[in-house]
């Protein structure tokens, strides 16, 4: 089975996503980090069904999910998921930016 991996940034960034729905909502913050997850794992199966954005990094590639962008990696064992950004944000320095 295919593996995924996170990097910190990645991690933090869904932290951040999960604390700041269940803020108004616990329920929805569960479920929505129940079906990222999945995506991830989709993922790891279908690695290339993401876009490739070399300006992100070396085949960094980009999934939509929801009003969010997954930026992840594939590897040979799957995928390491690079970051996961809300899509209205500046994307090149939100990339950047720690998270």
């Amino acid at each position: 089975m295919p593996s995924v991996r996170y990097t910190r940034r990645a991690r933090n960034d869904v932290d951040e996503i999960i604390e700041y729905i269940a803020h108004d909502n616990p329920s929805a913050a569960e479920t929505f980090f129940h079906r990222l997850v999945g995506k991830f794992y989709d993922l790891a199966q279908s690695p290339l069904m993401g876009r490739e954005h070399t300006e992100f990094g070396a085949e960094v590639r980009l999934l939509p999910f929801g009003n969010y962008i997954i930026f992840y990696r594939p590897e040979t064992s799957g995928v390491i998921i690079v970051r996961v950004l809300h899509g209205a944000r500046h994307l090149p320095a939100a990339f950047n930016s720690e998270g």
